[in-house]
């Protein structure tokens, strides 16, 4: 130590952010993020919407039961708009790859759902390989690459 008198220089200001102000900052991020991906329907809603109601099988149970999945798919993506951002808030950013990955999963599951919907009233099938354009074009859109 030193005499009376004596200064001592104190260590340099560390120029990092304290945990708080960086998950602050992230939060306006998360929540333009959640924006972009937030549609106002899922895409078997959509399906169902575009349908034509004079079709001889849109009466068909199976079309009606179809029609009921449109809700259920509507469900899951307002539930994945919400909790999505909060789980990679929560998380600091560490389930980004398997929170992005489910969310395929699930938007997938929505395509598919789609394509039954229009099948079984009618409309045309849509090739596996456009739902998978698709998802992927969606998947890129959301972590910001061109759609």
């Amino acid at each position: 130590m030193g005499t009376i008198g004596e200064t001592t220089a104190l260590p340099p200001m560390s120029k990092q952010r304290s945990p708080v102000v960086k998950n602050h900052c992230r939060l306006p991020l998360l929540f333009c993020l959640a924006l972009v991906l937030t549609g106002c329907a899922s895409q078997s809603r959509k399906t169902a919407s575009n349908l034509d109601m004079t079709h001889p099988r849109y009466a068909s149970r199976e079309c009606q039961m179809a029609l009921g999945n449109a809700q259920l798919q509507d469900s899951i993506k307002h539930t994945r708009v919400l909790a999505s951002p909060l789980v990679l808030l929560l998380s600091g950013g560490s389930l980004f790859v398997p929170l992005l990955a489910v969310n395929a999963g699930l938007d997938t599951v929505d395509h598919l759902e789609a394509s039954d919907i229009s099948v079984y009233c009618g409309g045309p099938e849509t090739p596996n390989r456009e739902i998978a354009k698709e998802v992927i074009k969606g998947v890129g859109f959301g972590i910001g690459v061109r759609k």
